[in-house]
């Protein structure tokens, strides 16, 4: 078995961590938060449309990364990643189509750019 990657966009890193690959969930209001189990976090890479997302602070250290559609290096957002040493893409701008299940993959080894890819796994 191998694993594809599908690249769906671009951001800015917050802090180099690697490669990381988890579940993607979009997280769009308080209620989203609310409604989660908080032991099922940890794979998971949260997408949130706003850099100012503080909603997710109560679940925040719990996540595997998170990708943002905005804010900066001195965003709430990525004071509270670093903090948390949650890996964090910050301006993402996405290409393609992310939606909740799927398995994501971020390449956050450059300093300065991040890559967001879908990943597949392909059976020989």
């Amino acid at each position: 078995m191998t694993e594809t990657h599908d690249e769906v966009g671009t951001g800015t890193n917050l802090f180099t961590a690697g490669t990381v690959t988890g579940t993607a969930r979009w997280f769009r209001e308080t209620q989203d938060v609310l409604s989660i189990d908080e032991d099922d976090l940890e794979d998971t890479i949260a997408f949130v449309d706003k850099g100012g997302m503080t909603f997710l602070s109560p679940i925040l250290p719990d996540l595997l990364a998170i990708v943002c559609s905005a804010g900066s290096r001195e965003s709430h957002l990525a004071i509270l990643s670093r903090e948390s040493a949650v890996p964090c893409v910050l301006a993402a701008s996405l290409t393609g189509t992310v939606s909740d299940g799927e398995t994501i993959t971020l390449d956050l080894t450059d300093a300065d750019t991040a890559v967001i890819a879908r990943t597949s796994t392909v059976t020989a």
